[in-house]
């Protein structure tokens, strides 16, 4: 899996640009399933494509088959290493990684990975929105019999002020790579959406959720901002969550569906996400 599917930049499909032309079907994968935890209760979300997870604290990003939803970490272990920015233990046949700052030097966990004989283990750091309630986290791995495990609430307990940890084999084979987000520069384009209402972003304080869409892009062009769309389709056979169709052409929103939530990526477009109505037919895969 190459580098642009992962945390790729996605291309902005404007209202104003697409109107009348023909629908298309397309959703780019970037959200696998989010699962929100304690401080953001919110609906579980998948993609057709099974290829990534989300997870975290408030939200950690983690690549499915890279990583899965295990138990706590912290059962007998042997500390390895430690510095300011990440604790290892030897966990059994595993590595178990303690992450305690937020804007570390991918050079300075690089080599806390080589001191473990962890050498093809790299580190990217994704620019994420400053008001990020916890931190974004992913591991792309190429070793098919390798397991990584993540967890996010109990990392505290085991090392002080720790933001995030997971596990990973200790003889993975090949390259691997960890993504972990930092506060993007003012003027820089996020990698992960953020909430538009927050503070210090585009809209905030200015709450479109439950409002028609109609409404919602009316109030985000009088903020001078463009508007691009995508729908949240329910899953089928009763299940609870929704399905993410992202680029969708405004000539597909009906004005009177309600909006789900309003998203940014600090480059000056506002993505409003849209619950399509009881009659609206799903296109193939949702």
């Amino acid at each position: 899996m190459n580098d642009d599917q992962i945390f790729k930049d996605r291309a902005r499909v404007l209202d104003e640009d697409l109107a009348g032309r023909a629908s298309t079907a397309g959703a780019d994968a970037l959200l696998a399933e989010i699962a929100l935890l304690e401080r953001v209760p919110a609906r579980r979300r998948l993609m057709p494509s099974a290829r990534r997870t989300l997870l975290g604290l408030a939200a950690a990003a983690a690549l499915a088959g890279a990583i899965v939803v295990g138990p706590s970490l912290f059962k007998a272990s042997e500390q390895v290493y430690a510095s300011q920015a990440v604790t290892i233990d030897r966990v059994g046949d595993e590595y178990a990684f303690y992450f305690t700052d937020g804007d570390p030097d991918p050079a300075e966990l690089e080599k806390a990975f080589r001191k473990v004989g962890l050498d093809n283990l790299t580190v990217t750091l994704i620019p994420v929105s400053p008001q990020q309630p916890g931190p974004v986290f992913g591991v792309d791995k190429t070793d098919p019999n390798a397991k990584a495990t993540f967890t996010g609430g109990d990392c505290p307990q085991r090392v002080k002020n720790c933001l995030t940890a997971f596990s990973i084999t200790a003889d993975i084979k090949g390259p691997a790579e960890v993504r972990l987000s930092r506060p993007a520069n003012p003027s820089e384009k996020y990698a992960y959406p953020a909430d538009a209402s927050w503070p210090g972003e585009a809209l905030a304080g200015v709450k479109l959720q439950g409002r028609s869409v109609a409404e919602a892009a009316r109030v985000v062009r009088e903020h001078d901002l463009k508007v691009a769309y995508g729908l949240d389709w329910p899953l089928r056979n009763g299940d609870k969550g929704v399905r993410f169709e992202d680029d969708v052409p405004a000539s597909r929103i009906d004005p009177g569906w309600s909006v789900t939530t309003a998203q940014t990526y600090n480059d000056g477009v506002i993505v409003l996400r849209a619950a399509p109505g009881p009659d609206a037919s799903p296109p193939p895969g949702f």
